[in-house]
């Protein structure tokens, strides 16, 4: 094993190099060694075993670890380790990346004078075709053996840095770093190899064969023993004492009180108010009671250890086609065994006496509906309709089609049963948009007939009036409207995709005021909440969404943002006239301790920091001044082989055999019971 030294750039003297001692980078195998350059802030000591010393300034909390060589190959790797030790008085929330990809990066939260390991995952590196693990799995987003799916690609042949920082610090820290591994080896078996030793690789309950962990289910009578072991820790834990019937604030000060949710602005913090005049924050869950665990079984049936025949009660979890499982319902086979026949109302009725137990409030988007209408648990709605894609492609809708707002309003007449309901809080109108930037675009290279390429035409003749003003503006070359009508070419001349960018603004305000207007004319005392946007950086990561957000702000109530990240309190609007209250539609955190082979899209150590960390994220939201609410994403567990777009993530609060992360709940119950107070003390030091 070759040695070599370590070396520090100083912040302020690049041209400084200090030789200071050893440290390693080591794959599993221990078949090469690199040393670190570290860059930014200070290192207090390098001790003779090459750990590092290293004083993080709140100010500037952030240490680059340089390859020496300029790079590291991790290609073969799925994961980078080392070990942490906490030196300081305070607790720390450690962030670490895998050079700036902003997905390959972990968490660590540490105790004073915790050691634990930081593990950075390698998402996004794509697999060559002839990789055997290419060849021999697919649609799934994580495989066996540590391959990890992400739609940002990673260039894992040049690594040139490890970095790390520190999230939301608290004052001066000082950690100790030691033991850096290159970990996994995505080579370890030819494709004959996994041919022959990995399939089947899911259970009869829809687990991981190749692995064992706490929990794991291996027979019947287990799932049973888990329901009165549930029912003790539910009785026990029944709900946070100071909630009145919807989960609002019940010794918290009375306000308006409407019968239904509104916001309102108090000492310049924004709240929900719940129908009783309660103060509310929404503490919530999507995809409650729903079959989490649905996945493909036709072409991937080796993939299974055992599926039910015909006359199996269990082939009622099959959907099938001429003799052949399309999919299966793992999540509806494993309800139906532990708690029989009457396994739906069990699964409505757990899910209402969960949620309070674990301290939230909320049924989030795409819940069960029977459930959330037995008016139980306040919930949201998703109202998802048929829309014609702009250009036929993007994920945005064609807002000119004839079609587009009476396809709204046929949908919404589907949930009149939650407008005058007081258990509803609103609606959510679709879900993640995508195309910013490209609309106009895509209309431009639309056909003649497309009504948005009509509208286009319209708002050109406008601003232009004779197309050969177009055409010295735009440096083109059309003979006249109806030319440009039928050309499905794109002009790249700045001034065209000025206006082009012009025009697509006027179509996504369009859409959220025909959202509004929609929702409004039937359902006036309920929030509208927006399309739940998807710039996880924003507001530091601006983009398009500088002129996203306020239009969307304009029509919204609540403007939602699906928040992917370890905490959101830097989450505020880049506009300051903006002053309109956010909702996080979803954010999640997974492991691999439990036999899930993808973690999604955060990743931490294990179960115990996957509750340490939803505590700080529901506990940052809550000091977030804007923020009214946050979703877990989601209740039940993905299939270990994917649900229909490949996700298999380690996401749920239950697993696929329903049994609970004790971990997260506990952590979720610790948050709940000091929410109100967390807020209100928040609220008490900004009118101080």
């Amino acid at each position: 094993m070759i040695k070599s030294k370590v070396f520090l750039f100083l912040t302020l003297h690049l041209l400084t190099i200090v030789s200071i001692g050893q440290i390693q980078l080591i794959d599993i195998s221990n078949d090469y060694v690199s040393n670190f350059v570290i860059a930014k802030n200070s290192i207090l000591e390098v001790d003779k075993n090459g750990s590092l010393l290293i004083n993080m300034d709140p100010e500037n909390p952030v240490i680059e670890l340089l390859s020496p060589n300029g790079s590291w190959d991790l290609r073969t790797h799925s994961s980078v380790a080392f070990e942490v030790s906490n030196l300081a008085s305070e607790a720390i929330l450690l962030n670490a990346h895998i050079g700036d990809y902003q997905w390959n990066e972990g968490v660590l939260s540490l105790n004073p004078g915790e050691t634990s390991v930081m593990r950075i995952l390698i998402k996004g590196y794509r697999l060559p075709e002839e990789h055997p693990m290419a060849r021999s799995y697919e649609g799934m987003f994580g495989y066996p053996g540590g391959y990890f799916w992400h739609w940002v690609p990673m260039d894992a042949a040049h690594i040139k840095k490890i970095k790390l920082s520190l999230i939301n610090p608290k004052g001066p820290a000082t950690i100790e770093v030691r033991n850096f591994m290159a970990e996994g080896n995505l080579m370890a078996k030819s494709y004959d190899e996994i041919q022959q030793t990995e399939f089947p690789f899911v259970d009869k309950y829809g687990q991981y064969i190749h692995k064992e962990w706490l929990g794991k289910v291996h027979s019947d009578d287990e799932l049973k023993e888990a329901i009165e072991k549930e029912n003790l820790d539910l009785k026990t834990h029944p709900s946070p004492q100071d909630r009145n019937k919807y989960g609002g604030w019940a010794k918290g000060k009375k306000y308006k009180a409407t019968g239904h949710f509104r916001v309102e602005k108090i000492d310049d913090r924004w709240w929900l108010i719940d129908p009783e005049g309660c103060l509310f924050w929404s503490h919530g869950i999507t995809g409650v009671a729903k079959a989490a665990a649905t996945t493909r079984v036709m072409g991937r049936e080796k993939y299974f250890s055992s599926l039910p025949d015909k006359n199996s009660t269990l082939y009622q979890f099959a959907k099938n086609k001429k003799g052949n499982i399309l999919t299966y319902n793992f999540t509806g086979a494993n309800l139906y065994r532990k708690y029989g026949e009457k396994w739906q109302q069990r699964n409505s009725d757990l899910a209402h006496q969960r949620l309070k137990s674990w301290g939230m409030n909320t049924f989030g988007n795409w819940s069960d509906e029977a459930t959330y209408l037995q008016r139980r648990t306040p919930y949201t709605v998703s109202v998802n309709f048929p829309w014609k894609k702009v250009g036929g492609k993007l994920k945005f809708p064609n807002v000119f089609d004839p079609d587009y707002k009476l396809n709204l309003e046929k949908t919404f007449e589907k949930h009149v049963a939650t407008w005058e309901d007081d258990y509803c809080i609103g609606y959510f109108v679709d879900n993640e948009l995508h195309g910013w930037g490209k609309i106009g675009r895509a209309v431009q290279s639309s056909p003649a007939a497309d009504n948005a390429k009509v509208e286009l035409v319209k708002f050109l003749r406008d601003k232009y009036e004779l197309i050969e003003k177009l055409n010295q503006s735009w440096e083109s070359n059309y003979a006249s409207w109806q030319t440009f009508l039928k050309t499905t070419t794109e002009v790249t001349s700045k001034t065209a995709q000025a206006d082009l960018l012009a025009f697509e603004k006027i179509m996504v305000e369009l859409y959220y005021k025909t959202c509004r207007e929609v929702i409004k004319a039937k359902a006036p005392n309920k929030l509208y909440m927006g399309s739940r946007l998807h710039n996880h950086y924003y507001p530091d990561d601006l983009g398009h969404q500088r002129w996203i957000v306020p239009l969307a702000a304009k029509y919204c109530d609540v403007v939602s943002f699906n928040r992917y990240r370890f905490v959101p309190n830097d989450l505020v609007f880049h506009d300051k006239s903006i002053d309109k209250p956010i909702i996080i539609g979803e954010f999640h955190f997974g492991a691999l301790d439990r036999g899930m082979l993808h973690t999604g899209l955060r990743s931490v150590q294990n179960q115990e920091q996957r509750g340490r960390v939803y505590y700080e994220y529901i506990k940052g939201a809550l000091e977030n001044p804007y923020i009214v609410g946050a979703h877990w994403f989601q209740y039940g567990e993905q299939a270990v082989t994917g649900r229909g777009d490949g996700e298999n993530y380690q996401i749920g609060f239950l697993d696929v055999c329903d049994t609970p992360y004790q971990e997260t709940i506990d952590a979720c119950r610790e948050i709940a019971e000091q929410m109100y107070e967390i807020r209100q003390e928040q609220e008490s030091l900004n009118s101080n």
